[in-house]
């Protein structure tokens, strides 16, 4: 190859000179651009010095055949059999011919190939050898090539050429040669050879270097050769094109042209290529790029100049046409911008990188104007700007610095100074040109660059710019007042700023991305280039994004600038209302921030008038202007700025302003689409309403005027279907807030307690246990649970978010808190400090005095009837449902508006009775029974106001509580509870329709959840005369049935437990008369709310009050019926009777046919020491005793029974003797016996059966003891309860129980509840209150019935001495230890179950008055409609509400906070405290006994004396003669409980068989 590159410097070749062409000799489908684009081609260049193309003929078109000419002449001198020998010697000199084993083969190849044979066949000869690799061993190879030399000479024929290049590829392929014989190879392949030969020459080629990845020896022959070569194959390549445009497929010339691209790519990617090759090569492929119109011309181009530029340095002769290549391409091949501008960032990193950005800048120069056209230019300047945006880019992995800012700067200005004579052309290149200043000023190293000079020359850039966009982009704003020197913005950040409404997208863009890079810049400079960063900023105007513009807020607000006392905050100040908010272009979270800063200025101006007055002026106008306002976010900031700033305006001021809220607050989107933005939250909100509810708050104390406004404003929102929902809710949220005291003055509670009412809603399942129950669901999407929750998916009751859950020392939980997913009335600030906000000038309704106003309060209940007769947004209905019960327990509130009230309870009525009421949509997972429930809590709720409701309505109401018990099963528990309610507050009502209550009770007696619930109610309905007094006899029957049908549930319950842990020996009931089973114990698995220990032993009782109801003539009708039920079997089926049942057969033995009740009295004896006889039977199940007075025969006969102890008197009517009887002796003194009494009372002479025969009882100390011990229990069952009184914000347990007295409504309480007695010599059971020395007051407060004593321990009644018992231990004892309490609670807060630490308090009876003034009120009805006077209006009001330990599950009716009128109240909460004492009594002994009641235990003693003394002997008639053994008694044996006996009727008696003496003698037990 050296002799072939002297031979062409030889020549001349080389520094041969040339004439450029020009555009106008090349043809005109030559050009760079494609020829489908509608752009004008480029200019075409000549091709660079020292190129082939350079030593080319210049006048003569360039084609293949000049070239091959001259290739041609150069290689004259090189002879092909010089290099066969050589290559034959070699191998030679390494081989052994003489073991070839190939030498048939060679003979026959040298005989087909010899010289002497036909030029066609030896041509096909070597073709066939070629085609059969297997035989081209290296003998064979050598063979050929010295037989065949002249085949390979460049003089040879073509198919003689095609056939030696085919046999070259196939040896090669074949066999691996060292590179010195690859080097001789390479140099008979690269012989000129034809255009028809080119395919075939590079085929070896790529077969001998692996297609240019292995050319070691001679790769830089391989690169010039290649180089020559691509020119050639372009020139044919490109002329077959225009030959056959319609033929399809590739030539061969084009494959040819592809495959030295490829070899020329693997070249340079895996050789270094030398400068002046490299010169070579990359002005070949610019010519190319230049010259082509294919696109697959330029994708190989570019892939070499790619794989270059990778790994070499452009030589700088070729680095400017080169760039100026890749520029044109960015702009006019899109599809290979990537590329070329991939190509330059190469170029830039491996070469000299100043050079090639001083080059990249100088395109964006004009040139000398007769070398350039202004396509070409323009194609140019808008690539190179293109290529300035990628080099740039942030995101890039190296940057690229700057080396001249300047020069940067100074070709920046003179791309936007380029006019192309159309401005549709000028806007497309200023585009471009910011989008590559937005790229420049976000990348850090120009910054760095820029930092380091005086950049203010940017700034006349960007002026430039948006003065070149100012006939498309800029607006007018009002006129400002000229600004003083001292100002840090510019006068003319006052006039004009760019508007994006008349701005290409691609500017705003690219203005967008300005503003971040001088955001980045302005963190990293000094305030005097702040200032300039700001005023470009602000001159940017709308086109910055929020970041960006936020910047400049934050320059105002560091620099202070709009704050007073700058002297020109005012002028400032409107620069940023009018060019920061009003402007509704602008971005949203930018003018939010300016809102911020605005309520900045106001707070610093707030108590200053002579700034305020200034700041009212501007933000008026801005309040005004912002009707238009159609942001969500933006009006909810604006707003509360707005209400904030309202607090202290002036009422003119006021008005204007807070109409404009109201209309704000009530948007929702309406005709105009509106820009839903989200808070961080990502919730679409318009918090107008909680803005409005913070002013209402804050004005409520002292400007009624503007807090009406704010009610008025609220009723407005809610009442709008048009208002957003959310929206609604708030103001739904406000109204059903309000609450008044006695006198009428509004008020608002901070927090709502709703937990009572959560509790029973989330309690779905009717057998959950309170476990269960005692962490409620936050957001649950079920109910409305906590405050701003509304009825939603039960399926999320899990959830625990951002709900706050209050535990209890028991661990119960108590929910008050705050939901994220719910409006909240209360600000931050509005939550401090006490629990209510007051207003002490602002009324509920009536006349107010001078200085007082009122709201429309009627307006908010026309509202809510309108809602509940007509629901259609399940949101606000069911938000409603959860909170208007709430609102009801304030009576003050309400009792003005009796009528509106009535249409409210009618309404309710109304849905419930038609099932009319909104369903819970599907998605919820609810049902329509929680529904009903809620209305069924809102109408519970209005019964207290039944006196302002007449007759109809009240009907209506037990009517509806009636049908929620068959058609409702999640509301039946709530409607007997109501019902309970109504026995107190309408008892002629229910008296109406009690059959029908007692007719569905009995249809559902098979639920048991609901067995206590309606026991309960029985027994409230036992002490209420009124309401049963009209009940039909017969309907006594069926609450007896009730009653003993849960008897029975109780008892299998039982049953069933017990047959799993106990064997048939020991639960076997002996064969007797009356059998005795114990009581009830513990039911060991059965659910809480079932409860059949409470269940069975609230039936008895329940029982026992409805038999001594029952007029005295018709008792006798139900005792063999009740008897009969009571009798019951065992497994066995052996009948018994249960203890429990025993006790009440006693009381109805003792009560069928007295009414008396007890009736102990002293019997006085006739003489003054008279001489009494005393003797003492066991009869049956009861004590008598008889006392006479043997001389006169006055008797006193005890019987002591069970269920009470009965005295009466007895003395025989002895008439005078007649004149003719004979003389009686006076024996003694004694004239009538005990026994007489008792044999004339209880026997005759009929055999009785020994085990039923009286047991005469001896008169010794151990029965005395026996029968004293038997009097000390009480004939009714004791109870005891504390009663606590709270005062005005009291909350420490030590305070409370230091209270000496109580308030009038307490007072009337304590009245209501039982009678005051004295305590010193009281003959009942106190309680544990002292008896004797009044260490625990001289009275206190009980109540008794014919069945049950309740004692009530009154701390404000006992002793306080807090010099020596501080802690009031005293007092604590007794409540302490009492399981039930009630709680007066006057405090103002609500009441924790943990105030008194106790272990024994399980139930705690919480009592709020509500104080009525009469004179407030409208007339109230009466429930009795013969009466015609009007009813006096209670002056009381009370909200009940019954709190449990955490063990205990709620079971009250007032587990809901329940409303009770004063008259009721007495006996509605006597009776929750005997419910809850017999409850707790049960209770407390779960663990492993069992409560006995009184009755149990006088029978148990009872029992034990028949035990000790049945026919032991010491009844027997000791003294009669053979009387005195068992034997002189024949034998007879005695009996015990349990024994078996056997009888014969005789005489009208029974008698023993073989026992008729003993039998008839009644000696034995009298």
């Amino acid at each position: 190859m050296d002799r072939l590159l002297e031979a062409i410097g030889g020549r001349g070749f080389r520094n041969r000179q040339h004439r450029p062409r020009t555009g106008r000799e090349m043809p005109s489908d030559s050009a760079a651009g494609s020829p489908a684009s509608d752009q004008p081609a480029a200019e075409s260049t000549a091709a660079p010095t020292g190129s082939l193309a350079d030593r080319l003929d210049p006048v003569a078109p360039l084609d293949f055949y000049s070239i091959h000419e001259f290739m041609v002449e150069a290689y004259a001198d090189l002879d092909v059999r010089p290099r066969v020998r050589n290559l034959a010697r070699g191998r030679k000199d390494g081989g052994s011919p003489g073991k070839d084993q190939d030498a048939a083969v060679r003979t026959r190849v040298a005989s087909d190939l010899a010289k002497d044979q036909p030029a066609k066949g030896r041509v096909k000869a070597l073709r066939l050898l070629a085609k059969d690799p297997a035989k081209l061993s290296p003998g064979t190879i050598l063979t050929a090539l010295e037989t065949a030399n002249d085949l390979f000479e460049a003089n040879a024929p073509n198919d003689a050429r095609i056939a030696g290049f085919s046999f070259l590829t196939a040896a090669c392929l074949q066999q691996a040669q060292d590179d010195a014989v690859r080097g001789e190879v390479f140099q008979l392949i690269i012989i000129p050879a034809d255009k028809g030969c080119v395919l075939d020459q590079l085929n070896a080629i790529e077969a001998l270097t692996s297609c240019g990845r292995s050319g070691v020896p001679f790769q830089p022959r391989l690169t010039s050769f290649s180089n020559e070569m691509l020119l050639a194959c372009f020139d044919v390549a490109r002329r077959s094109r225009g030959d056959r445009r319609s033929t399809a497929g590739r030539s061969d010339e084009e494959n040819g042209l592809a495959k030295i691209f490829s070899l020329l790519e693997n070249i340079v990617l895996d050789y270094a290529v030398e400068a002046e090759l490299a010169k070579d090569l990359l002005g070949t492929l610019v010519f190319i790029c230049k010259e082509t119109t294919a696109v697959q011309d330029l994708k190989a181009s570019t892939a070499v100049i790619k794989a270059f530029t990778t790994k070499s340095q452009v030589p700088n002769g070729t680095l400017w046409p080169l760039i100026e290549l890749l520029c044109v391409m960015s702009y006019k091949r899109v599809t290979f911008r990537k590329e070329a501008q991939q190509c330059l960032a190469n170029v830039i990193v491996n070469s000299d990188e100043a050079a090639a950005m001083e080059a990249l800048f100088s395109s964006l120069l004009p040139g000398p104007q007769e070398n350039v056209t202004v396509e070409s230019f323009k194609s140019k300047l808008r690539g190179a700007l293109l290529q300035l945006e990628h080099i740039y880019r942030p995101d890039k992995d190296r940057g690229i610095a700057c080396p001249s800012i300047s020069k940067l700067v100074d070709a920046l200005k003179s791309a936007v100074n380029i006019d192309h004579g159309d401005a549709s052309q000028n806007q497309t290149t200023m585009i471009m040109t910011l989008k590559a200043i937005a790229t420049i000023v976000n990348n850090k190293l120009v910054v760095a660059a820029l930092l380091e000079n005086d950049w203010a020359c940017f700034d006349g850039i960007l002026e430039l710019v948006t003065g070149s966009i100012s006939t498309v982009g800029r607006e007018d704003h009002p006129s400002y007042p000229e600004v003083t020197a001292s100002s840090p913005i510019k006068a003319y950040a006052h006039g004009k700023e760019i508007q994006p409404s008349t701005l290409p997208e691609e500017i705003q863009q690219a203005l967008q991305g300005i503003g971040r890079g001088l955001c980045e810049i302005y963190l990293q400079v000094t305030p005097d280039k702040q200032q300039l960063a700001v005023n470009l900023i602000l001159f940017l105007g709308t086109t910055v994004d929020a970041d960006a513009a936020t910047v400049a807020i934050d320059y105002m607000q560091e620099q202070r600038i709009v704050f007073p006392p700058n002297e020109n905050w005012q002028h400032h100040m409107q620069l940023l209302i009018d060019r920061g908010f009003q402007d509704t272009s602008k971005h949203p979270t930018y003018r939010l921030r300016v809102l911020s800063l605005i309520s900045e200025v106001h707070a610093s101006v707030k108590g200053k008038p002579e700034y305020m007055a200034s700041f009212s002026q501007m933000f008026a106008r801005l309040v005004i202007n912002a009707i238009r306002e159609s942001d969500l976010l933006l009006i909810s900031q604006l707003t509360a700025l707005a209400c904030d700033f309202l607090v202290k305006a002036e009422m003119p001021t006021f008005d204007g302003a807070f109409e404009i809220v109201v209309e704000l607050g009530m948007r929702n989107g309406g005709q105009e689409p509106l820009v839903q933005t989200t808070d961080k939250f990502g919730t679409q909100v318009n918090s107008t309403s909680s803005h409005i509810v913070d002013l209402f708050v804050k004005t409520l104390p002292d400007q009624p005027e503007k807090a009406r406004a704010c009610y008025n404003a609220l009723v407005r929102i809610a009442r709008s279907p048009q208002s957003l929902v959310q929206a609604r809710l708030v103001a739904f949220d406000l109204l059903l807030r309000l609450r008044c005291d006695a006198n009428g003055y509004v008020q608002v509670p901070k927090e709502l307690d709703l937990q009572s009412l959560a509790t029973a809603l989330t309690d779905t399942d009717t057998t959950d246990s309170a476990s269960n129950r005692s962490s409620l669901p936050p957001n649950s999407d079920r109910l409305s649970l906590a405050e701003g929750t509304s009825l939603r998916s039960r399926s999320s009751r899990n959830r625990t978010t951002s709900t706050r859950i209050e535990s209890r020392s028991r661990g119960r939980s108590t929910i008050r808190g705050e939901t994220s997913t719910h409006p909240r009335a209360d600000s931050q600030e509005t939550l401090q400090g006490s629990r209510v906000h007051r207003g002490g000038l602002l009324k509920v309704s009536g006349t107010a005095a001078p200085g007082l106003l009122s709201i429309d309060f009627s307006a908010w209940m026309d509202l809510l009837i309108s809602i509940l007769e007509n629901p259609n947004a399940w949101e606000i209905y069911s938000y409603i449902l959860i909170r208007l019960p709430s609102q009801l327990a304030n009576v003050p509130l309400f009792v003005q508006n009796g009528d509106q009230l009535s249409r409210l309870c009618g309404a309710v009525v109304l849905q419930l009775e038609q099932n009319s009421f909104l369903g819970p949509p599907v998605s919820t997972g609810l049902k329509r029974g929680d529904v009903a429930y809620c209305l069924y809590i809102t109408l519970t709720t209005l019964v207290a106001y039944s006196g302002w409701f007449g007759p109809v309505r009240t009907q209506g109401m037990v009517n509806v509580f009636l049908l929620g018990i068959g058609k409702w099963e999640r509301a039946i528990k709530c409607c007997v509870h109501a019902l309970s309610l109504c026995c107190y507050e309408m008892p002629r009502v229910v008296s109406k329709s009690l059959p029908s209550i007692l007719t569905k009770m009995s249809q559902i007696i098979s639920q048991s959840y609901v067995a206590m619930d309606i026991l309960e109610f029985l027994a409230r309905l036992a002490r209420q005369p009124i309401a049963h007094q009209n009940l039909p006899p017969d309907y006594m029957r069926l609450i007896f049935g009730i009653c003993i049908k849960h008897v029975q549930n109780s008892r299998e319950k039982r049953q069933t437990t017990n047959d799993a842990a106990t064997t048939p020996e020991n639960t076997r009931i002996s064969n007797r008369l009356s059998s005795v089973s114990g009581g009830m114990g513990p039911s060991v698995g059965t659910s809480k709310t079932e409860l059949p220990e409470y269940v069975y032993t609230l039936a008895y009782h329940v029982m026992t009050h409805w038999f001594l109801a029952i007029n005295i003539d018709r008792r006798a009708d139900h005792v063999g019926w009740i008897t009969k039920n009571l009798i019951w079997k065992d497994r066995h089926g052996v009948e018994g009777v249960e203890e429990q049942s025993q006790v009440t057969l006693d009381m109805m033995h003792r009560t069928a046919y007295l009414d008396l009740g007890e009736t102990v009295k002293p019997l006085v004896f006739s003489s003054s020491e008279p001489h009494v006889s005393k003797k003492l039977w066991l009869v049956g199940m009861s004590i008598i005793c008889i006392e006479t007075e043997v001389a006169t025969g006055l008797t006193r006969i005890i019987k002591r029974q069970a269920s009470g102890t009965t005295c009466t008197t007895y003395q025989q009517q002895t008439a005078d003797l007649p004149a003719h009887h004979v003389a009686v002796p006076d024996r003694s003194m004694t004239a009538i016996c005990p026994q007489h009494v008792f044999l004339q009372l209880n026997s005759t002479i009929s055999p009785m059966p020994i085990p039923i025969q009286p047991i005469a009882l001896p008169d010794d100390d151990q029965c005395k003891r026996a029968i004293a011990a038997f009097d000390r229990i009480d004939t009714v069952d004791g109870h005891k309860a504390g009663v606590i009184y709270l005062a005005k914000g009291q909350t420490d347990e030590q305070e409370i129980l230091a209270n000496t007295s109580g308030s009038e409504a307490f007072d009337l309480l304590l009245a209501g509840l039982g009678t005051k007695v004295p305590l010193q010599g009281a003959t009942f059971n106190t309680q544990g209150l002292d008896r004797e020395n009044n260490y625990d007051g001289s009275e206190t407060i009980a109540w008794r019935d014919r069945v049950t004593e309740i004692v009530f321990h009154v701390p404000t009644m006992m002793p306080t001495d807090l010099e020596h018992d501080p802690q009031c231990a005293n007092k604590k004892r007794h409540t302490g230890n009492d399981f039930v309490n009630i709680i007066f609670n006057e405090s103002g807060l609500p009441f924790r179950f943990d105030t008194f630490a106790s272990a024994y308090n399980y139930v705690n009876i919480v009592i709020t008055p509500e104080k009525v003034k009469p004179e407030r009120c409208t007339s109230p009805y009466h429930d009795d409609a013969s009466v015609s006077a009007p009813l006096p209006i209670p002056e009381y009001f009370f909200s009940v509400q019954v709190q449990y330990d955490a063990s205990i599950p709620d079971i009250s009716p007032a587990a809901i906070a329940t409303i009770v009128s004063g008259p009721s109240l007495p006996g509605y909460v006597r009776q929750l405290v005997l419910n809850a004492s017999v409850f707790s009594l049960v209770w407390s002994n779960r663990g492993g006994g069992e409560h006995i009641s009184s009755w149990r235990s006088r029978l148990g003693e009872i029992r034990r004396l028949r035990q000790r003394y049945a026919n032991t002997g010491t009844s027997a008639n000791e003294g009669y003669p053979g009387m005195g053994t068992a034997e002189d008694r024949g034998g007879a044996k005695s009996y015990v409980e349990g024994d078996d006996w056997k009888g014969t009727l005789a005489m009208g008696g029974l008698a023993e068989e073989g026992q008729l003496l003993m039998n008839l003698d009644f000696t034995r037990w009298t």
